[in-house]
This record gives C-alpha cells, sequence and structure tokens, in this order.
C-alpha cells in the first residue's frame, strides 16, 4: 500500500493539487480511505462466500458510523485493523448462520444492543493520544455518538417489528462492539497515560 500511496502523492504534488505543508494530512486520509475501502470489499467478498450478504450489509451500514462518531480503541497496524474487523465480521456471519431459534436471536440482539448503547452512553465519545479531543470536539461528537446509536436502536427495531431477528442481530453486533470498542479504547488510553 505504500507504494500506491507514494505514487499518488507524487501525482498531487507534481500537479499542484496538494502543497507539501498539506502532504502528510492528506496522505494520512488516503490512506483511511484506501484501509476503509479494502476492508469493505473484504468483508462483502466473505459474506458472500457465506452466504451471509444481507447481514454484513446490515452491519457496514451501522458500524462505520458508529464507530466514526464513537472514537474508541483502534489498532496499531494496518493488518491488526484489517484481522479485527474480519474477526468482527466472522460474529456477523456466525449469527446470520447459526441462530435459528426466533426467540433466542430477539433476546440474544435484545441484549448486545442493550449493553452497546449502555458503553456508549458511559464512554463516547473516546479520542486516541495521538488526536486528542477539545472541548468543543467532544461536545460535538458526544451528540453525534448519542445520535448514531439512537439510530442504530431504531434500525434494531424496525427490523424485529419485520420479525427480521438474524439482520437485527447484525445490528446488534455492530453496536456491541462500537461499545466493546470504546471501553477498549478507555483502557488502552489509561495504559499510555500510565507509561
Amino acid at each position: 500500500m505504500d507504494k500506491l500511496l507514494d505514487t499518488i502523492m507524487e501525482k498531487l504534488l507534481r500537479d499542484g493539487f496538494v502543497s507539501e505543508d498539506e502532504a502528510e494530512l492528506v496522505r494520512f486520509g488516503l490512506e483511511l480511505n484506501i484501509m476503509k475501502l479494502l476492508i469493505s470489499a473484504a468483508m462483502l467478498a466473505a459474506a458472500v462466500v457465506f452466504k451471509s450478504a444481507p447481514a454484513a450489509l446490515i452491519f457496514m451500514a451501522a458500524y462505520p458510523p458508529l464507530r466514526s462518531c464513537c472514537g474508541g480503541y483502534h489498532a496499531g497496524t494496518r493488518t491488526g485493523c484489517f484481522i479485527l474487523s474480519m474477526a468482527v465480521l466472522s460474529t456477523v456471519i456466525a449469527a446470520s448462520r447459526f441462530m435459528v431459534n426466533l426467540r433466542v436471536s430477539l433476546i440474544t440482539a435484545s441484549a448486545l444492543t442493550l449493553a452497546g448503547v449502555l458503553f456508549i452512553v458511559l464512554f463516547a465519545p473516546v479520542d486516541t493520544p495521538s488526536k486528542p479531543f477539545d472541548e468543543t470536539e467532544r461536545r460535538v461528537f458526544r451528540r453525534r455518538s448519542l445520535i448514531a446509536a439512537a439510530l442504530s436502536v431504531l434500525l434494531s427495531a424496525v427490523l424485529a417489528f419485520f420479525r427480521l431477528y438474524k439482520l437485527m442481530a447484525a445490528a446488534s453486533i455492530a453496536v456491541f462492539f462500537t461499545g466493546i470498542m470504546l471501553v477498549a479504547g478507555v483502557v488502552s488510553n489509561k495504559k499510555g497515560t500510565l507509561k
């Protein structure tokens, strides 16, 4: 990926689209977007292979907005990010394939949603040591986090209303793992400040 980023940045700098002062920030943004694209493509491919595309699409509609608003733990490397993302998706695929008892699916999805929302309400947003929030950003992202959580709960409720419990489980897993990443981010940040 570094070669691809180098090539893109050389062209942007050469053609005057980016100044030297902006180059590092633009490269970082490009890297994030390329990683998101690669992870999304890998998730969709895995979901199609395992015949869980509807659940993966629901998850992918809910999880990225939640994570971008709430923050939380981020893997330190591209490989770690990819592995973590695919591990979370494997939970969605497993839930969509193996939750056959509708009552158990409804209870499990409801419990996951409740736990995730609780973590979001308690901790969101969680910044990182490399990009701490100022007070204004904290307020803005707090509001966005609560709105994103409310929309995800609404999505789960609509899916439950139509008795699409496996899809509801995918939305619930998105909320739950967002909460888990918030807790992991808080713990990671505390460890970083103790060093």
